[in-house]
């Protein structure tokens, strides 16, 4: 699997939301940044609580024009409770056959259990400004490192 590179179009991609709508990374291009947020699974408390600081800053990711959109391994049916159980305002996409995962690079790890968090910054262009592979299950940057991209 190899990275998104930063200053290179990010890959394309089309997947159903949790509710079965197409969400594709191209309807974004010359109206939207995107925040594309690769996580290892709503079980694991580190994505939890990544899941809560998004939330926590939406609206500033909403003032830098910066559309969030969590992509992770669970179905649908696991999307659709966590969204409704927290209340969160982002796009989630169900990734279940890991696509996307895999088109994107995220590490899998089985000595560190599983999935390492990943996050890609793509401007409206379609080219990825930031990229963050992490190392362990709590390496995440906080949001205003990722803010501070666009």
């Amino acid at each position: 699997m190899s990275k998104v590179e930063i200053n290179k179009p990010a890959p394309l991609f089309t997947l159903d939301d949790f509710e079965g709508n197409a969400v594709s990374l191209a309807e974004y291009a010359g109206k939207k940044n995107v925040f594309l947020v690769f996580n290892r699974g709503f079980m694991w408390p580190f994505c939890q609580k990544h899941m809560a600081q998004l939330r926590q800053d939406y609206d500033k990711f909403v003032a830098k024009d910066i559309e969030i959109i969590v992509v992770g391994p669970e179905k649908a049916s696991a999307f659709a409770g966590y969204w409704a159980e927290h209340e969160l305002p982002y796009v989630g996409l169900p990734d279940p056959n890991h696509s996307v995962l895999k088109l994107y690079g995220q590490e899998v790890n089985l000595f560190k259990l599983g999935r390492m968090p990943a996050q890609v910054v793509i401007d409206k262009n379609g080219v990825a400004l930031y990229t963050h592979y992490g190392k362990s299950m709590s390496d995440i940057p906080n949001n205003d490192e990722l803010l501070n991209s666009v």
